[in-house]
């Protein structure tokens, strides 16, 4: 982390918590930042604070007497403060409450030092891009020349911050609508894309009061204005639709929407239009001009870019899930006792993981980490992998298949980080485990999980070579090696999972 020293010395995080312990371990992690954590005792005193012009984040606990985290958060939005907000809260559904709101991050009380570590430096520099953009809510209206290229250029500053591949697709696309409308100042926007099997165009956003009912329609191809523009490839802007012939109205007719103008551009991406990005009614009335056009042009070509983006996101994706599928298939088809084992131990260091509240790159390495976690042996010989009966010798060769897993996946880019889940996996708490007798901490958390889902998941297995065990014999087999095998709070996660699943099947 001391690479963001000179980039954030000085500046403050902003903490509005009363909890010590919070604060002090606020203060401790952020030490080698460069940034000072200055705790407020209340409400007056921090909106001073905020007020300085030094805070570069702001933490704020969902119980902060007479300012809540939430209260603030919208309080932050509604005077397009540039400062990222993370909200503090000990219950683990105010989570998605805190992203819909405008939260930068969330952290779960108690908080967790490693988490916390492991997210400081995407904090920091979510925080730059915050004091370089533009705020969500702005609103300008176009009084002049100069003022029109002030506002394009904040709209294209914020256009870029938007391109972040990590958040839904469909929000990112509903953000640049968001922009052409409010750039132009008009009534509404969409994106439809071109829907080559049924040859028309699907509305895919909307933004307006009939956005809604605008998602469910589409246009035939060449028909409409946004049909003759995705048709020919060629920009068009009507001031007066009802001079148009090319104009229907069939879609106002279907929504209840009333269409005056409308400037459309087609969607090109690798040279092929994929669809169309249209602004419709100025909201002064006043005429759309090739100026408007020209900034249309530039926020369609950067959704291409984000559609493209998209969609190789998604192809990777998809690549990376039937790769994993196959390889997994491949185990199990070696292992004539693993049939189903590598999926059921990731369903478990799912639900181990989600208990735990770790953070959206550790439950995918834990996925994927708990799938491959076997992939070495597709080294080693079937004859050995079936055999009920092995010698010390051969145990000792099976033992490898940690090492020869993270051989086989760690030179691979996709899969670098869920290499040391392979190898660590076998090691257990108190050092007794393999390949490296490593012991406590020092193994890594996904590893833990993943030995303490999977010991488990054999213990509750009819498949494997020893006798299947009730789930109370299993449960006890569990607590009988926490602190030996096992960490011992990951055993008591464990337990409070499974009293979930029973309880959820019971009802």
């Amino acid at each position: 982390m001391n690479n963001h020293d000179s980039e954030t010395s000085g500046g403050h995080v902003l903490l509005f918590d009363r909890d010590p312990d919070s604060i002090e371990l606020f203060k401790s992690v952020f030490d080698t930042t460069g940034l000072t954590v200055i705790s407020v005792t209340d409400k007056e005193s921090g909106i001073e604070e905020l007020g300085s012009g030094a805070v570069k984040l702001v933490l704020a606990a969902v119980d902060f007497p007479r300012y809540p985290g939430f209260v603030l958060l919208q309080d932050s939005i509604s005077d397009n403060r540039t400062i990222p907000v993370v909200i503090l809260s000990p219950k683990q559904e105010d989570m998605l409450k805190a992203i819909r709101s405008g939260a930068t991050d969330f952290f779960r009380k108690p908080l967790n030092r490693t988490e916390i570590i492991h997210r400081i430096p995407i904090l920091l520099e979510n925080a730059k891009k915050y004091q370089v953009s533009v705020p969500m809510g702005m609103t300008t209206d176009i009084l002049s020349k100069l003022e029109r290229e002030n506002k394009e250029m904040n709209d294209l500053l914020r256009i870029s911050s938007s391109l972040d591949v990590s958040i839904d697709s469909k929000m990112i696309l509903k953000r640049l609508t968001d922009l052409a409308a409010e750039s132009m100042n008009c009534e509404a926007a969409s994106i439809m894309m071109k829907n080559d099997r049924e040859n028309v165009l699907e509305f895919v956003v909307a933004t307006g009061e009939k956005e809604e009912r605008l998602e469910t329609m589409s246009v035939p191809m060449g028909e409409g204005i946004a049909g003759w523009v995705a048709l020919y490839g060629k920009p068009q802007i009507v001031n007066d639709t009802e001079k148009d012939e090319r104009f229907t109205g069939k879609i106002d007719e279907e929504s209840g929407f009333i269409t005056r103008q409308i400037l459309a551009v087609p969607m090109n991406l690798d040279n092929e239009i994929i669809g169309v990005l249209e602004v419709i009614n100025t909201k002064d009335n006043r005429t759309l001009t090739s100026e408007d056009l020209r900034i249309l042009i530039d926020i369609t070509d950067r959704a291409a870019k984000v559609i493209g983006t998209i969609k190789k996101i998604e192809s990777q994706h998809n690549f990376y899930i039937q790769t994993t599928n196959i390889l997994v298939k491949a185990i199990e088809k070696k292992d004539m006792f693993a049939d189903g084992h590598s999926w059921k131990v990731a369903e478990l260091c799912h639900k181990i993981g989600s208990a735990l509240s770790l953070s959206e790159n550790d439950m995918n390495d834990l996925y994927y980490g708990a799938l491959l976690h076997d992939i070495g042996k597709l080294e080693m010989p079937c004859t050995l992998l079936n055999k009920r009966n092995i010698t010390d010798r051969e145990k000792e060769y099976l033992k490898q298949h940690t090492i020869k897993g993270a051989k086989l996946l760690e030179p691979i880019i996709m899969w670098k980080s869920v290499v040391p889940c392979i190898l660590y996996h076998h090691e257990s708490w108190d050092g007794s485990g393999y390949p490296y007798g490593r012991s406590g901490e020092s193994i890594p958390l996904l590893a833990r999980v993943i030995n303490l889902a999977e010991s488990f998941t054999v213990m509750r297995s009819s498949n494997t070579y020893k006798r299947q065990m009730t789930l109370k014999e299993a449960i006890l087999e569990v607590m009988r090696s926490s602190g030996k095998q096992f960490d011992p709070e990951l055993v008591k996660v464990l337990i409070i999972v499974l009293e979930k699943d029973t309880f959820s099947k019971n009802m």
